[in-house]
């Protein structure tokens, strides 16, 4: 009888032992999942007039603006959070010339240090007059 208790005082140890190490392993791996920074990819159109200047497909990290896309990928110019120049393509404004952008067919709602991107969006950039 003494050796049944003792077997079955191991066997429960046993059992309440890897349930705790489940618990462990499975809390480690929801840590490092939520501390992983995700990549994603946005293509980016630069159009002057009717004139492309440049298109590419380019990897971002999770929680970057598109301004911060834009300075990694491209020579920018800014000035008070205005874009005015894109490599080398300058606006104009005694031309009424200016960069403005579209995502995915919308008119850009804010400006660019704000925006943020999700992963497969097209971002457009046009040098153009406005009257």
């Amino acid at each position: 009888m003494k050796k049944l208790t003792v077997l079955s005082t191991i066997i429960i140890g046993l059992f309440v032992l890897s349930g705790c190490q489940t618990d462990q392993v499975s809390s480690q791996a929801s840590t490092e999942a939520t501390s992983e920074v995700v990549a994603s990819s946005v293509k980016i159109v630069l159009t002057d007039g009717d004139d492309t200047i440049d298109s590419k497909t380019v990897s971002y990290q999770s929680g970057e603006t598109l301004m911060d896309v834009l300075t990694d990928n491209f020579d920018i110019e800014e000035k008070d959070g205005f874009i005015t120049s894109i490599e080398g393509h300058a606006q104009d404004e005694s031309q009424n010339k200016y960069w403005t952008f579209t995502i995915n067919g919308e008119m850009g709602a804010k400006g660019a240090d704000e925006t943020t991107l999700e992963s497969g969006d097209q971002v457009d950039f046009a040098l153009s007059v406005y009257e």
